[in-house]
Parts: C-alpha cells; structure tokens; sequence
C-alpha cells in the first residue's frame, strides 16, 4: 500500500511542476492545446476543455505534461506571425512571445515545485515542529546479504560505537562512514542499542565497497514546537539550502571525489515508500524533498530540460537572434534520447538492487 502511495506522491509532485508551465503559459497569453494531468504519451480518457486546453489522462501511467502551442519547434501548428508589437501580444505561439514570456512560461514547473515543497515544509513545521539536536545515530534499513544483516543488525537499532570510535550523533552519521572504511576486508566490532539493551555484535567488512556495512542510517532528533515566524523562515529556506547541498555532493560525484549511487523513479518511489512507512510527517518530509529535486534538476543546464531551454532563450538575449529552430530541435531531440537512456540505466539499477 505504501508503494502505492509513494507513487502517487512522486506523480503529484510531477503533475504541480506541469501545472506551474501552464498557469505560467496561460498568464501570459500562450494557447495550452493539451494538459495530461497524469501520465504520458497517447490520451486514454478525456475530461473535455476549459479555456481551450485538453485535459486528459494518457496511456502511460507516470508523470504528466503540457503541450505548448508553438514550444516545440516541429509543432504541427501555424507559421510563425509578423514580429509586430500587436501580433506579438495577441499571438497564442510560444515562440512568438517576448523573451520574458518564454522565460516565465520555463521557470513556472521548478518555481511550482519550490512553492509546492515550501507549503508543506511550512504545514509540517507549524503543525508537528521541527528537529531538535540530535541525539541519536539510528539504522533505517539493513541491506541484503550485507555485512551488517550477517551481523544480526536490525532496524531501529542505535549504532553507538564503530570499532574503536564512539559515534557522535551530531556527526549525523559522517564518522560511521569514516569509521568503517578504516577496517575494510577485515572484522570489526560494533555497539548497538537496541531497546534498554546494549549489544556487541562482529560485522565482517568486504574489502571494497562504497557502503561496507550495508544500512541505511537515520539521525535521531526529536520535534520541538516552534513560532510560526520561526517555522515559515525555515520553509522558505530550508529548499535552497537543500539544493545547494545536492549541488555541491553532484558536483563532487561527476569530478570522482564522491562515490554515491544514482536512484531513478523506482529508487525514489522505494525511498518515499521507506518514508511513508515511518509515519505521515517523514512522509510529507520526503515528498517535499523529492519536489524539490525536481525542481533543482529540471533547472540544470542540460538538453531537454528546463535548464537547457533557458540556455537557448540566454543565449538569444545576449545575441538578440533566436536560435535556428532546426539545432534547437536536434539538440534537445538528442539531448532526451540521452535522458531516457539515462533513466532506463538507472531504473535497471534500481530493480537490481531492489531484487
């Protein structure tokens, strides 16, 4: 049931950055031919139109889209009109409105993202409060045919000593990293909590790996009622700070200096499903997480994204030409070739690992 839901969470989180292209296209005087409010490619079930946009839902269950009137170069639609201040202001073309239209009609999915994970970050902290310090290193999942499952570590034990290194819970689990790595290809001892019971168990690390031990851990802290002031000043920033940090470990992913690895949509609907499992606010917690990845993502300058459109429209305004709309078209043609090659890699991953 809860992978279900984590599903459906992943596929809202999608459908509002959708939702914010079309209101912002519709804002400035764009036609929306199409709004497939959930799934892609062909429509299956048709709900009629509202000011001149299909709503519908298509044969492939995730996700959704919207369908631009003239934002895609081989559009099947009108030649593009006279550049004329009239024509342009009355044209429902994407590619015939001022540069600052197209700008606002890409930003609109990431910013509806960002909004959509600053109202629940909002909800949550005003409601349930926010972590205290933390007080506590917790196992969160064991791995199969990991050391720590031959080990006899269960979920929800406290990892209270690595070896010879007493875990500081304000570490947030850094030095379990650094702990175990030291003992590679050999065996170390380990100090759990489990209940009011201290246990020492004999973990056998493989000689090389990422993730020796084989867990998922969680930092334990405790909720702590807040101001509301204090709760909408962390909504807002809390987002950006969590973008900053996932920019900040990619880029130490693609110059080698992190070993990590890349989920895709089963990894991340198995991650909200984990969260979900804990309880309504880890839940809430990991669905504005994940919206905010997808805004921070759809925002990189790559083909076929948001961030790789905008790279076309800053480019125009620095050369005040349009680009041809024959290399714009190849470029995110092949750009989402890659992405989608991309994406089934990173699934099989996932299935891998789930399996």
């Amino acid at each position: 049931m809860t992978a279900v839901i984590a599903i459906v969470a992943l596929c809202i989180v999608i459908m509002l950055h959708e939702g914010g292209h079309y209101l912002a296209a519709v804002a400035t005087g764009m036609k929306v031919d199409r709004f497939s409010v959930f799934g892609i490619g062909p429509p299956i079930v048709r709900f009629g139109k509202w000011r001149g946009t299909e709503f519908v839902i298509s044969a492939i269950p995730f996700g959704a889209y919207v369908q631009i009137r003239g934002m895609e170069p081989g559009d099947p639609d009108e030649p593009p009109i006279e550049r004329t201040a009239e024509n342009i202001a009355t044209s429902p073309n994407f590619r015939d409105k001022p540069l600052l239209s197209r700008v606002i009609v890409i930003l609109g999915g990431p910013l509806a993202n960002y909004i959509s994970a600053i109202v629940i970050l909002l909800f949550v902290y005003a409601a349930a409060g926010m972590p205290g310090p933390v007080v506590a290193i917790e196992i969160a999942g064991v791995h199969g045919d990991s050391a720590a499952q031959a080990a006899g570590i269960e979920p929800g034990d406290r990892l209270l000593a690595v070896g010879d290194t007493t875990i500081d819970p304000t570490q947030r689990g850094r030095d379990v990293a650094a702990a175990t790595r030291r003992y590679l290809g050999s065996e170390v001892e380990l100090v759990v909590q489990r209940g009011d019971e201290a246990k020492h168990l004999v973990a056998n690390l493989p000689a090389e790996s990422s993730a020796p031990l084989g867990v998922d851990l969680r930092a334990v802290a405790p909720r702590e009622s807040v101001a509301f002031v204090t709760a909408a000043s962390h909504a807002l920033t809390d987002p950006f700070r969590d973008t900053a940090t996932q920019l900040q470990g990619l880029w130490l992913l693609v110059t080698g200096q992190l070993e990590a690895s890349v989920q895709g949509p089963v990894g991340m609907v198995q991650t909200i499903a984990k969260a979900a499992d804990a309880g309504i606010v880890p839940f809430l917690l990991m669905t504005a997480f994940i919206s905010t990845l997808l805004g921070m993502f759809n925002l990189l300058p790559l083909p076929a994204l948001d961030g790789g459109r905008l790279g076309f429209l800053f480019v125009e305004g620095i050369r005040r030409r349009r680009a041809s709309a024959r290399v714009e078209e190849m470029v995110h043609g092949y750009g989402m070739l890659a992405l989608l090659g991309l994406i089934a890699l990173v699934t099989i991953g996932d299935v891998r690992r789930l399996l």
